[in-house]
């Protein structure tokens, strides 16, 4: 008879499926609720034998070996850079400097600007610092701008803008005199002083702003002297009139006093010049008191002696010979008084 074969009922159940760890350690966590007040502790044990103490000194060989050939390499490829460049370009004559073009035109000579440039023959023009050159030539009082280019070529070129003078000017108590050399200084239209280094014909020329009580110039700089400006001021207008209206050449502008000026025109005989009164403010409406005045001297053909704009009405004028006054009793135009003097006939016009 055959055998049964009984089982429990237990074992009829399905076997449990296995899971992952991190769903057990999940559905673990989700099932013991956290205890308060706990303390967790991260526990980092390192392993440590002698077999892997020898793995790592290996490793560190390795790597130490790495780093010193590609430091060996480093060097070696900057060594090969820096002889490289040095044969190709700091030691190649093409750009080593041969000559240097100034262009300029002024009282500085060329052969003082390279000077002061500091340039020589075979700097590298590679290397030639533009800004610290400039920076050099622009130490000169004389100097307004300058423009440096380069051409690889050995050729720099030094384009140097100086200020143009339009007068001498004379300091007595600073020793400065017109027409020499090393101790004579310009003035240009804006009133920045600079020494006088040669006198050329065209400089001999040009006229003399003399002031007896100035005691301070700082060449390179604008001088802020009331009279000085309205001198230049005067200077200018009594070019453009003798150039519009036939009047003598200016010679010198004296600033004996700090309100007036006092402008010599003629000729080179100081004896020989007329002596124009300004004063320093209202320049515009002495001169035009001078155009009618000239004019009519003009027409009449008056040599002026002496001439005082400073006053408004009745103007004093001397003459070097007695003047013609026929038809100058109009009223409207002219009040006439002369008053014969061994050397002039002073006249007042109003």
């Amino acid at each position: 008879m055959p055998a049964r074969l009984t089982m429990p009922k237990n074992s009829l159940k399905a076997a449990p499926v296995p899971r992952a760890p991190s769903e057990v350690a999940a559905s673990s966590t989700a099932r013991k609720p956290r205890k308060s007040g706990g303390m967790t502790l991260d526990v980092n044990l390192k392993v440590d034998s002698p077999k892997i103490r020898e793995m790592e000194r290996a490793a560190m060989k390795r790597r130490g070996f790495k780093w010193a050939m590609g430091l060996i390499l480093c060097i070696c490829l900057g060594a090969l850079l820096k002889i490289t460049v040095r044969e190709a370009f700091m030691k190649n004559p093409q750009f080593s400097l041969k000559q240097v073009v100034v262009r300029t035109e002024g009282p500085v000579t060329a052969a003082r600007i390279v000077r002061t440039s500091a340039l020589t023959r075979g700097m590298n023009l590679l290397t030639v610092n533009m800004r610290e050159i400039q920076g050099r030539i622009m130490t000169l009082p004389a100097v307004r701008s300058v423009k440096i280019t380069r051409d690889y070529e050995g050729r720099l070129t030094l384009e140097v803008k100086q200020r143009q003078p339009v007068a001498w000017i004379e300091l007595p108590r600073l020793g400065m005199k017109s027409r020499e050399p090393e101790i004579g200084h310009f003035i240009d239209a804006e009133g920045v002083t600079f020494p006088c280094e040669v006198v050329t014909e065209a400089y001999e020329t040009l006229p003399v702003i003399r002031h007896e009580t100035l005691a301070h110039n700082e060449p390179g700089t604008a001088m802020t002297d009331l009279s000085i400006k309205s001198a230049l001021t005067l200077l200018g207008e009594l070019q453009k009139r003798t150039e519009q209206q036939a009047l003598p050449v200016l010679r010198q502008i004296d600033i004996q006093k700090p309100w007036a000026l006092t402008a010599s025109l003629g000729e080179a005989d100081m004896k020989k010049r007329s002596q124009f009164m300004f004063g320093v403010d209202d320049l515009d409406e002495q001169l035009s008191r001078l155009d009618r005045i000239w004019l009519e001297a003009t027409h009449r053909q008056w040599k002026i002696e002496t001439l005082n704009l400073l006053v408004q009405k009745n103007v004093p004028i001397t003459f070097r010979e007695a003047p013609n006054l026929e038809g100058l009793q109009d009223p409207v135009t002219v009040s006439v008084s002369t008053k014969p003097s061994s050397q002039a006939a002073p006249t007042s016009v109003r």
